[in-house]
């Protein structure tokens, strides 16, 4: 098993987008549809990975990708404030096949080494508490994060 990580590049972003399209079926677009039927007469991906994808497209800078044997199977990216001196973890994504092997951790770590290496004082990151998202928290509280703010989004059918 080998095990790389680099920056991203443009050249990656199609990878990066199957892995959205596979893993990203745990978050709100996802969780409306669940509970009303497709909303807008398209599926929740088709709002959710244009949105996810243009961001990481922005943050292309700071994207780094995770190899497994040559195939990318994850990607992080994230934000500094050197005025406030608190880093934050935005994208963290690792495929199926990726899973299991430690790499969500080995990404989290890297963007913290990278925070401190800049002087960031702080470190946030931000996940859903369904289901879904119980193997991110146990990443990001394996990692040393503690819940700071409970946040809970509200629906109705119209």
């Amino acid at each position: 098993m080998n095990i790389v990580m680099r920056a991203g590049t443009p050249a990656d972003m199609g990878r990066i987008q199957q892995i959205v399209e596979q893993i990203w079926g745990i978050g709100a677009d996802w969780a409306l549809e669940e509970k009303y039927g497709a909303v807008g007469d398209e599926r929740w991906d088709r709002w959710l990975v244009p949105k996810a994808i243009t961001r990481i497209w922005d943050e292309i800078d700071s994207l780094i990708v995770t190899e497994l044997d040559g195939q990318i199977v994850g990607f992080i990216t994230y934000a500094m404030s050197a005025a406030r001196k608190v880093g934050t973890i935005h994208f963290n994504g690792v495929a199926h096949e990726g899973r299991g092997k430690g790499i969500g951790t080995m990404q989290v770590e890297k963007v913290l080494e990278i925070f401190r290496e800049a002087g960031m004082e702080y470190a946030c990151v931000g996940t859903a508490l369904n289901e879904g998202h119980a193997a991110a928290r146990r990443v990001y509280e394996k990692c040393g994060f503690e819940p700071v703010i409970e946040y809970r989004t509200y629906s109705q059918k119209l």
